[in-house]
């Protein structure tokens, strides 16, 4: 059984996290989002994201997930978590994923996209469920200062886990989270997005306890 625990910046920030655990819906149009970071070597500067969501709009035959600029992505995978299936996917630029159908305001000059080819067009009142699967390295926002690993990024989706390396312990977090220690040792953090915006989160860590 994994040992938790809460920390936030303040008593009353804990209490409001802890409120929005049973009372904050989905976001609009059903989307259930989730995203899981796991922390890989800090000298690597990678990390492995597994991100699961859904895709709710009636007709819809791709799924375009935004490559996160200043990020090297690699080890892409993508799952139908209706079956199990490994799904058709490629790499797009913005001018392509729009021509596909997908709908998008400011676009960043540059910017590319994960484009999945759903199993089958969403049915009307229905969904598509998949995973996506991925390692970024990005040495802006997972590095080592000093003693302590520092992961410091802008999260835009509802529920997110970050994961340390095995042998860290969490120093600080800038939001409030909930802490538990995985079968593995290694310790999880796991916190809600309410905004509409990205959650500016920002963790710290030592290996082995260090101060």
């Amino acid at each position: 059984m994994m040992q938790q625990m809460f920390i936030s910046p303040s008593r009353s920030a804990c209490f409001s996290f802890l409120a929005l655990l049973t009372s904050l819906p989905l976001r609009a149009g059903g989307e259930d989002q989730l995203t899981i970071y796991e922390l890989l070597a800090p000298s690597s500067h990678k990390f492995a994201i597994i991100y699961d969501v859904s895709q709710p709009a009636e007709g819809a035959k791709f799924f375009f997930n935004p490559i996160r600029r200043g990020s090297v992505v690699s080890e892409e995978k993508v799952l139908d978590l209706a079956t199990g299936k490994e799904l058709k996917w490629q790499n797009v630029d913005a001018k392509t994923a729009v021509a596909a159908g997908m709908r998008a305001r400011n676009i960043p000059e540059g910017q590319e996209y994960l484009q999945v080819h759903l199993a089958a067009p969403v049915p009307k009142g229905g969904m598509a469920r998949i995973r996506i699967i991925k390692t970024y390295e990005d040495a802006a926002s997972y590095k080592e200062d000093g003693d302590q690993i520092v992961w410091d990024r802008g999260l835009g989706i509802r529920r997110n886990v970050v994961v340390l390396p095995q042998g860290y312990d969490l120093g600080s977090c800038s939001v409030p989270t909930m802490v538990s220690v995985q079968p593995d040792g290694r310790v999880r953090l796991s916190f809600l997005n309410d905004r509409d915006d990205q959650l500016p989160v920002r963790i710290t860590a030592r290996k082995g306890g260090s101060k």
